[in-house]
């Protein structure tokens, strides 16, 4: 059959910059697992390609389409659907990624005929085949679909969800990263670049609560084994590599076996991952291994200065062990990649302290603005106070709770003022070395153009 694979185009303010671009991986992973069954995959990556949903139809005539996406694409998925049903309603549709896996009850409205709400690829496999079977008109048993976990598919004008299952990233191909090497300029983040991205994880050990990733396979986290993630970095013809676990830093074996084969095997990259600072806190020897090996950027939830608030997310982190794991990564040459969160109840004193405190200290700051995300344990906490429910609003950097202290135009103001002034302080960066500035805003009236052109034409 012939499939076609769509990643939306990106939605928000992300949009407007290339300075962080990763590569298409969850298309990837599906051109591979259906290439092996035999079927004919093609990569469509609105990001980049221009050309509109209609004519891509026209070029591959697919009679299956898998659309995945975040949570912020969750309309432009749906919108998506809509038009390759009206071009074609017998086009078989399905909808997966990690919102539709936690919150797949959201896109009961959609024209899709099959929602995916799993981690994993066996079963997307098994119901590619039960298609298959189903367009070459073979008679099917009367549980065929049934039998399928982690689905959902309409029955007599209602939908029917299957139970999930519990998966393992072991069962995941190598995938073919031919698009990747056709497009590899594109992939960065930063400095870092080209840049390629490996999954090692499914879901996290931790429940920090304003996070639905812990959720995801079930809230059972599950990871490959050392050597199979060592092989296909090694395998990579690209400086450096994203692990793109939510918290890699979990097992000190399995870091220090991680350490060993890397050695053995004589890999030199960069790596970027995602960690806690209680774990670097307390493991200062393991980390000056990792920066010996080419660790170069952790993603670290700092999220707060005070240990209330701390407390309040479910980290289990303390404030001491921030600060011990900002020193160790900069004495060992680490970027620093600090995720901090600002919370309706700042008052502008809160602003400017939260300010002096981050600019004192060697850190690259991302700072987000507290966001009770769909799906994650805090959400129904908040469910009835958010000023909208709109889902292209839950990027972190909109404010959907109602500020204490002031009125929401001067919390957004002062939460502006907050990430350009930390931005501009790190300025000179080599994080940000070989940025194009004049080509950046370039890109931004690009961006625009293809908005506009897409307000019209998918």
């Amino acid at each position: 059959m012939r499939i076609l694979l769509i990643k939306p185009e990106t939605v928000g303010v992300f949009s407007y910059t290339y300075l962080v671009e990763h590569e298409p991986l969850e298309l990837e992973y599906l051109y591979t697992a259906f290439r092996a069954q035999g079927e004919q995959p093609v990569i469509y990556d609105r990001r980049y390609e221009l050309c509109s949903l209609k004519v891509k139809l026209k070029q591959v005539r697919p009679e299956v389409v898998c659309i995945t996406g975040y949570i912020t694409q969750q309309k432009l998925m749906i919108r998506l659907c809509d038009e390759i049903k009206e071009w074609d309603p017998s086009v078989r549709v399905i909808l997966g990624g990690s919102n539709v896996e936690i919150n797949f009850r959201n896109y009961y409205d959609s024209r899709a005929d099959y929602l995916y709400h799993l981690s994993g690829l066996k079963m997307l496999s098994k119901l590619l085949r039960y298609i298959r079977a189903e367009k070459s008109g073979r008679k099917l048993k009367a549980d065929a679909l049934s039998s399928i976990p982690g689905i959902c598919y309409r029955k007599d004008g209602e939908w029917i969800v299957n139970p999930k299952i519990v998966e393992s990233p072991e069962e995941l191909p190598i995938p073919d990263r031919t698009y990747f090497y056709r497009n590899i300029r594109r992939f960065r983040y930063l400095c870092f670049r080209p840049l390629a991205l490996v999954k090692n994880s499914y879901s996290c050990r931790k429940a920090c609560n304003f996070c639905f990733c812990t959720n995801r396979n079930s809230g059972r986290y599950a990871c490959r084994n050392v050597e199979s993630l060592v092989n296909e970095i090694a395998s990579l013809d690209v400086p450096a590599v994203h692990i793109t676990d939510d918290d890699f830093l979990i097992d000190e074996a399995y870091l220090r076996e991680f350490i060993r084969l890397i050695r053995e095997k004589g890999v030199h990259k960069k790596y970027l991952i995602y960690g806690r600072a209680d774990f670097i806190a307390h493991h200062e020897e393991l980390i000056k291994e990792l920066a010996e090996i080419g660790l170069a950027l952790v993603m670290v939830g700092l999220e707060a200065t005070d240990k209330a608030s701390l407390d309040s997310y479910n980290k289990h982190v303390t404030p001491e062990e921030n600060e011990e794991c900002i020193r160790i990564l900069h004495e060992n040459h680490i970027f620093c990649a600090g995720l901090f969160i600002v919370e309706q109840s700042m008052t502008k004193a809160d602003f400017k302290r939260l300010y002096r405190w981050i600019a004192e200290r060697d850190i690259i700051p991302t700072v987000s603005v507290f966001t009770p995300m769909q799906g994650s344990a805090i959400y129904t906490k908040y469910e009835d106070e958010l000023l909208t429910k709109d889902v292209t609003k839950q990027d972190l950097f909109h404010c959907l709770l109602a500020p204490e202290h002031m009125s929401l135009r001067r919390f957004m103001f002062e939460y502006y003022r907050l990430s350009l002034g930390l931005a501009w302080k790190n300025r000179n960066s080599s994080l940000y070395e070989g940025n194009n500035y004049p080509g950046a805003m370039l890109y931004i009236l690009w961006v625009l153009l293809v908005k506009l052109k897409r307000r019209f034409i998918l």
